[in-house]
């Protein structure tokens, strides 16, 4: 009985000096995408989404992945006359171009009143047309094709249209000529 008496003592300091933390290994910042909130213990392993390209107007330095179409991009078109096709227009009365983008969106309009040698700078320069384009994409797929239409006076048919690749940040520069919409009637 002695012995059970000792066995019962030792076993309960034994189990009383026994303390078991248990920890769970995780991501503990809630703003991670992979937050884990039964984790006690930062293991390292948080992930935060955002655009991780930095030519995006929304780059984010401390994102790790980046979802589809995570990041906004931006670039300028700058459309001019040149001295032919400011010539057409006055010749046949237009007294302005209306542009627009793919979608149908009104881009603004160029008058008749200006033409340039050499291409204009970016600025928003007096006589031409400066749009700003915007888009979503990723780090591996930040260009897109981007297509327009010019429309005399506004009217129902366009007297020229074309597409062109941009590139973020870039400034593309669109000359409107008379062969260029000469080229464009007969190809339709």
């Amino acid at each position: 009985m002695k012995n059970l008496i000792y066995i019962t003592i030792i076993s309960m300091l034994a189990f009383s000096a026994c303390t078991v933390e248990i920890r769970i290994d995780g991501c503990t910042d809630p703003l991670a995408s992979n937050y884990n909130p039964l984790a006690d213990d930062n293991d390292g392993s948080c992930l935060y989404y955002g655009c991780i390209d930095q030519a995006a107007i929304n780059y984010n330095p401390y994102a790790d992945e980046e979802p589809a179409n995570a990041c906004d991009y931006t670039c300028d078109v700058v459309y001019y006359l040149d001295y032919t096709a400011s010539t057409y227009m006055n010749l046949l009365g237009i007294d302005y171009y209306q542009f627009y983008d793919y979608n149908g969106s009104n881009l603004g309009y160029i008058t008749n009143d200006w033409y340039f040698t050499s291409p204009p700078s970016c600025n928003g320069q007096s006589g031409t047309l400066t749009a700003s384009l915007y888009w979503t994409g990723n780090y591996n797929s930040n260009i897109v094709d981007f297509a327009w239409a010019a429309y005399p006076n506004n009217g129902p048919i366009a007297d020229y249209n074309g597409s062109f690749i941009v590139t973020p940040n870039e400034c593309v520069r669109v000359e409107l000529s008379f062969k260029k919409i000469q080229e464009y009637k007969e190809s339709k």
